[in-house]
């Protein structure tokens, strides 16, 4: 990233487009990454690396301006909202707005994260979720961790709705009881660990 950094910065005292083309080459390249890039580290960035093209009594203001209007103009750029309300970037034409929308979640933490999609995968597909799929990338925790959250989230009120289903071959899926009856949701996790194999 830092030879983009030294590009952006070499030019960011010419006139014209260059700040707008230097906060979108920043999103882009965070995306690259496989990252999103929050707002408040394109202002940052925008400010240290004087992608200002004149003085503006609110800094924060002109770079919010660019953003928006990349975000309005580029067919690649997208803006996310978080919980707390901070806003994130991506460029699709490096992350799917799938993609983007976990890396979100994960910034709530491992316990929301889990909660989240497996009430989105149980109310959307509908279908239970694979306990070890949150081992794998995006989501990139540890068997230990799953296994701690899970027993947190089990005392805590706001994910009471989150259960689990063992298939015959002892794979463990979770699912939310508010989008999915137990029995559906076994059945489901059946067919998707066995059924379907052995019925092609």
């Amino acid at each position: 990233m830092r030879k983009t950094e030294n590009v952006i910065e070499a030019n960011a005292g010419k006139e014209g487009v260059v700040a707008p083309q230097a906060v979108a080459a920043l999103i882009r390249k965070a995306s690259e990454s496989g990252q999103l890039i929050a707002e408040s580290e394109i202002f940052r960035r925008a400010i240290e690396q004087h992608l200002i093209p004149s003085p503006t009594a609110d800094p924060a203001e002109e770079v919010g301006n660019i953003i928006k209007k990349l975000v309005e103009e580029s067919e690649d750029l997208h803006e996310l909202t978080a919980s707390d309300g901070s806003r994130d970037y991506y460029s699709s034409r490096f992350m799917t707005e799938p993609y983007a929308r976990i890396l979100i979640l994960k910034q709530g933490g491992s316990r929301q994260l889990i909660a989240e999609i497996v009430r989105q995968n149980s109310a959307c597909y509908p279908r239970p979720v694979p306990l070890d799929t949150f081992t794998q990338p995006p989501f990139d925790l540890t068997g230990e961790a799953v296994r701690n959250n899970l027993e947190r989230m089990q005392k805590e009120e706001e994910y009471l709705d989150i259960a689990s289903t063992t298939t015959s071959s002892s794979r463990v899926f979770l699912y939310s009881t508010l989008h999915l009856e137990p029995d559906h949701a076994a059945m489901l996790a059946e067919w998707l660990d066995v059924g379907q194999f052995e019925n092609p």
